[in-house]
């Protein structure tokens, strides 16, 4: 009786870890999941939090994470906690269309929208006092589109900005680390 009750116990802790792993993109998931990794940067030696799309083809990187938000208070890996999620919640509900600058909770932020014109749905991250939202959001651009080494003309402006997003497209075709 005892060793039918151990076996069922592995049994049911095997399941457990294979679910949990497909759950998190690790193997034969068909859902993108938002999560932060640390990536190794080959040009800094150094380990760099990073927003990766985990899809059925791999791990994709969205944003990495060096700079310090908030007198210290907001570390790259606290960022990177943070904002992770929020790109999942704008993945699953479908306000990842368009990418806007605006302001949340009185802070400059880059936002979802659902439509061009929209206000700010769902926020992805809020900028530092000295980032350019063009610059910022033309860069997210580039990188959605797969095109993260296009050099980048910054404005002073801080006009709102709409970009429309095809993410299904890019989780398709973006390279994988």
């Amino acid at each position: 009786m005892k060793i039918k009750l151990f076996a069922a116990t592995i049994a049911a802790a095997a399941t457990l870890v294979v679910t949990s792993s497909a759950a998190m993109g690790q193997s034969g998931s068909n859902e993108t999941q938002f999560i932060c990794r640390e990536a190794f940067d080959q040009a800094t030696n150094q380990k760099i939090p990073t927003t990766y799309a985990w899809t059925e083809r791999g791990k994709i990187a969205v944003v990495r994470w060096t700079s310090t938000l908030g007198n210290g208070a907001w570390t790259p890996e606290r960022r990177c906690q943070e904002v992770s999620p929020r790109f999942q919640t704008a993945y699953e509900n479908g306000s990842i269309r368009y990418l806007t600058n605006g302001t949340v909770n009185g802070q400059r932020a880059i936002c979802t929208a659902r439509q061009e014109g929209g206000s700010c749905q769902d926020l992805l991250l809020t900028l530092r006092p000295e980032d350019n939202a063009m610059a910022v959001l033309r860069q997210l651009n580039d990188v959605l589109k797969g095109r993260a080494g296009a050099t980048l003309r910054q404005s002073g402006q801080e006009d709102q900005v709409y970009i429309q997003v095809d993410i299904e497209r890019f989780l398709r075709t973006a390279p994988v680390e």
